[in-house]
Protein backbone atom coordinates (compact mmCIF):
# COMPACT_ATOMS: atom_id res chain seq x y z
CA UNK A 1 0.00 0.00 0.00
CA UNK A 2 1.36 3.40 -0.95
CA UNK A 3 2.30 5.84 1.77
CA UNK A 4 0.36 9.11 1.61
CA UNK A 5 2.03 12.51 1.65
CA UNK A 6 0.57 13.11 5.12
CA UNK A 7 2.13 9.86 6.38
CA UNK A 8 5.50 10.87 4.97
CA UNK A 9 5.44 14.30 6.56
CA UNK A 10 4.17 12.87 9.80
CA UNK A 11 7.00 10.34 9.91
CA UNK A 12 9.52 13.09 9.19
CA UNK A 13 8.12 15.17 12.06
CA UNK A 14 8.36 12.15 14.37
CA UNK A 15 12.00 11.71 13.39
CA UNK A 16 12.71 15.40 13.96
CA UNK A 17 11.13 15.17 17.42
CA UNK A 18 13.16 12.08 18.20
CA UNK A 19 16.36 13.76 17.05
CA UNK A 20 15.54 16.76 19.24
CA UNK A 21 15.26 14.36 22.14
CA UNK A 22 18.36 12.27 21.38
CA UNK A 23 20.82 14.75 19.80
CA UNK A 24 19.43 18.29 19.40
CA UNK A 25 22.81 19.55 18.17
CA UNK A 26 22.23 17.57 14.95
CA UNK A 27 18.91 19.26 14.09
CA UNK A 28 20.50 22.03 11.96
CA UNK A 29 21.76 19.40 9.49
CA UNK A 30 18.18 18.19 9.04
CA UNK A 31 16.98 21.72 8.31
CA UNK A 32 19.83 22.30 5.85
CA UNK A 33 18.94 19.18 3.91
CA UNK A 34 15.32 20.25 3.60
CA UNK A 35 16.33 23.76 2.52
CA UNK A 36 18.87 22.48 0.00
CA UNK A 37 16.91 19.64 -1.60
CA UNK A 38 13.30 20.66 -1.03
CA UNK A 39 10.12 18.63 -1.14
CA UNK A 40 11.50 15.67 -3.16
CA UNK A 41 13.99 15.04 -0.36
CA UNK A 42 11.26 15.33 2.30
CA UNK A 43 9.00 12.92 0.39
CA UNK A 44 11.73 10.32 -0.12
CA UNK A 45 13.03 10.52 3.44
CA UNK A 46 9.52 10.50 4.87
CA UNK A 47 8.63 7.41 2.85
CA UNK A 48 11.66 5.50 4.13
CA UNK A 49 10.84 6.50 7.69
CA UNK A 50 7.14 5.69 7.42
CA UNK A 51 7.48 2.31 5.74
CA UNK A 52 10.59 0.99 7.41
CA UNK A 53 12.15 2.88 10.32
CA UNK A 54 9.25 4.60 12.07
CA UNK A 55 6.91 1.63 12.33
CA UNK A 56 7.19 1.70 16.13
CA UNK A 57 8.57 4.25 18.57
CA UNK A 58 11.18 1.76 19.77
CA UNK A 59 12.40 1.16 16.24
CA UNK A 60 12.56 4.88 15.47
CA UNK A 61 14.44 5.53 18.72
CA UNK A 62 16.92 2.75 18.02
CA UNK A 63 17.53 3.95 14.44
CA UNK A 64 18.01 7.56 15.57
CA UNK A 65 20.47 6.61 18.30
CA UNK A 66 22.27 4.32 15.86
CA UNK A 67 22.66 7.14 13.36
CA UNK A 68 23.91 9.58 15.98
CA UNK A 69 26.55 7.13 17.20
CA UNK A 70 27.50 6.25 13.61
CA UNK A 71 27.91 9.92 12.68
CA UNK A 72 29.87 10.80 15.83
CA UNK A 73 32.19 7.84 15.33
CA UNK A 74 32.79 8.95 11.75
CA UNK A 75 33.56 12.50 12.87
CA UNK A 76 36.05 11.23 15.44
CA UNK A 77 37.87 9.07 12.90
CA UNK A 78 37.83 11.86 10.30
CA UNK A 79 39.49 14.26 12.75
CA UNK A 80 42.17 11.66 13.37
CA UNK A 81 42.57 11.16 9.62
CA UNK A 82 43.09 14.91 9.12
CA UNK A 83 46.26 14.60 11.20
CA UNK A 84 47.60 11.23 10.04
CA UNK A 85 46.30 11.17 6.41
CA UNK A 86 45.98 7.42 6.75
CA UNK A 87 43.34 4.94 7.85
CA UNK A 88 43.92 2.75 10.89
CA UNK A 89 45.82 -0.32 9.73
CA UNK A 90 43.63 -3.40 9.69
CA UNK A 91 43.06 -6.42 7.49
CA UNK A 92 39.74 -7.27 5.92
CA UNK A 93 39.48 -10.21 8.32
CA UNK A 94 39.85 -7.85 11.29
CA UNK A 95 37.26 -5.43 9.91
CA UNK A 96 34.89 -8.26 9.14
CA UNK A 97 35.10 -9.67 12.66
CA UNK A 98 34.63 -6.28 14.30
CA UNK A 99 31.90 -5.01 11.97
CA UNK A 100 30.28 -7.25 9.35
CA UNK A 101 30.04 -10.41 11.48
CA UNK A 102 29.03 -8.48 14.62
CA UNK A 103 25.23 -8.48 14.49
CA UNK A 104 24.82 -6.24 17.54
CA UNK A 105 27.11 -3.59 16.03
CA UNK A 106 25.55 -3.91 12.57
CA UNK A 107 21.92 -3.63 13.69
CA UNK A 108 22.55 -1.29 16.62
CA UNK A 109 24.62 1.36 14.83
CA UNK A 110 26.16 0.61 11.46
CA UNK A 111 23.14 -0.29 9.32
CA UNK A 112 20.61 2.27 10.62
CA UNK A 113 23.36 4.90 10.61
CA UNK A 114 24.30 4.16 7.03
CA UNK A 115 20.68 4.08 5.88
CA UNK A 116 19.84 7.46 7.40
CA UNK A 117 23.06 8.94 6.01
CA UNK A 118 21.62 8.57 2.49
CA UNK A 119 19.25 11.40 3.39
CA UNK A 120 21.15 13.32 6.06
CA UNK A 121 24.56 13.64 4.38
CA UNK A 122 24.56 15.94 1.32
CA UNK A 123 27.08 13.91 -0.69
CA UNK A 124 25.11 10.71 -0.10
CA UNK A 125 21.83 12.27 -1.20
CA UNK A 126 23.47 13.76 -4.30
CA UNK A 127 24.67 10.27 -5.17
CA UNK A 128 21.05 9.11 -5.00
CA UNK A 129 20.11 11.92 -7.36
CA UNK A 130 22.86 10.81 -9.76
CA UNK A 131 21.48 7.26 -9.67
CA UNK A 132 17.97 8.55 -10.41
CA UNK A 133 19.15 10.70 -13.31
CA UNK A 134 21.85 8.59 -14.94
CA UNK A 135 21.22 4.94 -14.04
CA UNK A 136 17.57 4.15 -13.29
CA UNK A 137 16.30 5.35 -16.72
CA UNK A 138 18.59 2.78 -18.37
CA UNK A 139 16.90 -0.02 -16.41
CA UNK A 140 13.44 1.34 -17.17
CA UNK A 141 14.12 1.38 -20.92
CA UNK A 142 15.72 -2.07 -21.04
CA UNK A 143 13.91 -5.22 -22.15
CA UNK A 144 15.65 -7.33 -19.50
CA UNK A 145 15.44 -5.53 -16.16
CA UNK A 146 17.64 -7.79 -14.02
CA UNK A 147 20.31 -6.38 -11.74
CA UNK A 148 22.88 -7.58 -9.26
CA UNK A 149 23.81 -5.63 -6.11
CA UNK A 150 27.24 -6.61 -4.81
CA UNK A 151 27.78 -5.61 -1.19
CA UNK A 152 24.28 -4.15 -0.72
CA UNK A 153 24.97 -2.78 2.77
CA UNK A 154 21.55 -1.72 4.02
CA UNK A 155 19.87 -2.68 0.74
CA UNK A 156 19.16 0.97 -0.03
CA UNK A 157 19.98 0.80 -3.74
CA UNK A 158 18.40 -2.63 -4.24
CA UNK A 159 15.20 -1.16 -2.84
CA UNK A 160 15.50 1.97 -4.97
CA UNK A 161 15.70 -0.11 -8.14
CA UNK A 162 12.95 -2.54 -7.15
CA UNK A 163 10.52 0.26 -6.32
CA UNK A 164 11.70 2.55 -9.12
CA UNK A 165 11.09 -0.12 -11.77
CA UNK A 166 8.24 -2.51 -10.80
CA UNK A 167 9.30 -5.08 -13.42
CA UNK A 168 12.88 -5.36 -12.19
CA UNK A 169 14.38 -8.47 -10.59
CA UNK A 170 17.31 -8.22 -8.19
CA UNK A 171 20.07 -10.45 -6.84
CA UNK A 172 22.36 -9.51 -3.94
CA UNK A 173 25.70 -10.97 -2.80
CA UNK A 174 27.39 -10.11 0.46
CA UNK A 175 29.75 -11.58 3.05
CA UNK A 176 27.74 -10.24 5.99
CA UNK A 177 24.66 -12.18 7.12
CA UNK A 178 23.49 -9.05 8.95
CA UNK A 179 23.70 -6.97 5.78
CA UNK A 180 21.62 -9.48 3.82
CA UNK A 181 19.09 -9.76 6.65
CA UNK A 182 18.70 -5.99 6.91
CA UNK A 183 18.39 -5.69 3.13
CA UNK A 184 15.73 -8.40 3.17
CA UNK A 185 13.78 -6.49 5.81
CA UNK A 186 13.90 -3.26 3.82
CA UNK A 187 12.92 -4.92 0.55
CA UNK A 188 10.03 -6.66 2.32
CA UNK A 189 8.85 -3.39 3.88
CA UNK A 190 8.43 -2.01 0.37
CA UNK A 191 6.64 -5.11 -0.94
CA UNK A 192 9.33 -6.38 -3.32
CA UNK A 193 10.47 -9.65 -1.69
CA UNK A 194 9.18 -11.74 -4.57
CA UNK A 195 11.54 -9.94 -6.97
CA UNK A 196 14.72 -10.12 -4.89
CA UNK A 197 17.16 -12.96 -4.21
CA UNK A 198 20.10 -13.09 -1.78
CA UNK A 199 23.22 -15.18 -1.36
CA UNK A 200 26.06 -15.18 1.15
CA UNK A 201 29.05 -15.34 -1.21
CA UNK A 202 32.55 -14.00 -1.81
CA UNK A 203 32.38 -13.05 -5.49
CA UNK A 204 36.19 -13.08 -5.83
CA UNK A 205 36.60 -16.65 -4.56
CA UNK A 206 33.30 -17.80 -6.04
CA UNK A 207 32.43 -15.58 -8.99
CA UNK A 208 28.87 -16.40 -10.13
CA UNK A 209 28.68 -18.28 -13.42
CA UNK A 210 25.87 -16.14 -14.78
CA UNK A 211 25.97 -12.49 -15.84
CA UNK A 212 23.57 -9.58 -15.44
CA UNK A 213 22.61 -6.67 -17.71
CA UNK A 214 22.88 -4.26 -14.75
CA UNK A 215 25.01 -4.23 -11.64
CA UNK A 216 25.32 -1.96 -8.64
CA UNK A 217 28.27 -1.72 -6.25
CA UNK A 218 27.98 1.19 -3.86
CA UNK A 219 30.90 2.12 -1.59
CA UNK A 220 32.47 -1.32 -1.35
CA UNK A 221 35.93 -0.74 -2.83
CA UNK A 222 37.32 1.18 0.15
CA UNK A 223 36.43 -1.76 2.42
CA UNK A 224 38.83 -4.11 0.60
CA UNK A 225 42.55 -4.81 0.70
CA UNK A 226 42.68 -5.44 -3.07
CA UNK A 227 39.91 -3.52 -4.87
CA UNK A 228 41.32 -4.21 -8.34
CA UNK A 229 40.93 -7.98 -8.05
CA UNK A 230 37.39 -7.44 -6.81
CA UNK A 231 36.62 -5.11 -9.73
CA UNK A 232 37.85 -7.74 -12.21
CA UNK A 233 35.43 -10.27 -10.70
CA UNK A 234 32.73 -7.64 -10.90
CA UNK A 235 33.48 -7.11 -14.58
CA UNK A 236 32.98 -10.81 -15.24
CA UNK A 237 29.46 -10.50 -13.81
CA UNK A 238 28.33 -7.84 -16.32
CA UNK A 239 27.12 -8.99 -19.71
CA UNK A 240 28.56 -7.45 -22.87
CA UNK A 241 26.57 -4.30 -23.46
CA UNK A 242 25.49 -4.12 -19.81
CA UNK A 243 25.65 -1.10 -17.53
CA UNK A 244 26.91 -0.72 -13.97
CA UNK A 245 26.89 1.86 -11.21
CA UNK A 246 30.04 1.77 -9.06
CA UNK A 247 30.92 4.23 -6.32
CA UNK A 248 33.65 4.62 -3.73
CA UNK A 249 34.35 6.73 -0.66
CA UNK A 250 37.47 8.89 -0.88
CA UNK A 251 39.43 10.32 2.08
CA UNK A 252 36.56 9.23 4.32
CA UNK A 253 37.69 7.56 7.53
CA UNK A 254 35.42 4.90 8.98
CA UNK A 255 35.75 1.92 11.28
CA UNK A 256 35.85 -0.51 8.33
CA UNK A 257 37.57 1.54 5.63
CA UNK A 258 40.84 -0.11 4.60
CA UNK A 259 41.90 1.05 1.13
CA UNK A 260 42.62 4.77 0.97
CA UNK A 261 41.67 6.57 -2.22
CA UNK A 262 42.95 10.14 -2.36
CA UNK A 263 41.12 11.20 -5.52
CA UNK A 264 38.37 10.20 -7.94
CA UNK A 265 41.09 9.72 -10.56
CA UNK A 266 42.52 6.83 -8.52
CA UNK A 267 39.13 5.13 -8.41
CA UNK A 268 38.53 5.67 -12.12
CA UNK A 269 41.96 4.25 -12.98
CA UNK A 270 41.23 1.03 -11.08
CA UNK A 271 37.79 0.71 -12.66
CA UNK A 272 39.28 1.08 -16.13
CA UNK A 273 42.17 -1.28 -15.32
CA UNK A 274 39.57 -3.93 -14.48
CA UNK A 275 38.13 -3.70 -18.00
CA UNK A 276 35.25 -1.27 -17.56
CA UNK A 277 34.75 1.89 -19.59
CA UNK A 278 33.50 4.92 -17.66
CA UNK A 279 30.75 6.77 -19.53
CA UNK A 280 29.67 9.24 -16.84
CA UNK A 281 30.73 10.19 -13.34
CA UNK A 282 29.83 12.45 -10.46
CA UNK A 283 32.03 13.55 -7.56
CA UNK A 284 30.45 15.01 -4.41
CA UNK A 285 32.06 16.48 -1.30
CA UNK A 286 30.51 16.06 2.13
CA UNK A 287 31.18 19.72 2.91
CA UNK A 288 33.31 22.62 1.71
CA UNK A 289 36.93 22.04 2.81
CA UNK A 290 39.08 24.47 4.67
CA UNK A 291 42.64 25.01 3.46
CA UNK A 292 44.35 21.64 2.83
CA UNK A 293 41.60 19.81 4.74
CA UNK A 294 40.73 16.31 3.48
CA UNK A 295 36.96 15.88 3.42
CA UNK A 296 34.86 12.77 2.73
CA UNK A 297 34.06 12.47 -0.97
CA UNK A 298 31.78 10.18 -2.95
CA UNK A 299 32.75 9.32 -6.51
CA UNK A 300 30.11 7.51 -8.58
CA UNK A 301 30.66 6.06 -12.06
CA UNK A 302 28.35 4.75 -14.76
CA UNK A 303 30.31 1.98 -16.48
CA UNK A 304 29.92 -0.38 -19.41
Amino acid sequence: MAVTAIDKEGALKRFEAKMREVAPFMLPSLSRQRETFGQPWADQFGETLAQFLALTDDRLTSATKGYVNFALDGMRLQKKFEKTRSYDNKTYAEASKAVYQNKEYMFGMYLPGLLLSHYLWPHHYRQLQFYERAFLPKIRSALKKEFCDIGPGTGFYSRQILTGEPESQGWAFDLSPSSLEYTEQQVAAFGASNRWHKELRDIVLQTPKRQWPFLVCIEVLEHLEDPLTFLKALRDMLISGGTGLISAAITAANEDHIYLYNSADEVRSQIEAAGFAVVEEQVDLAYAPKANEPVPINAAFIVI
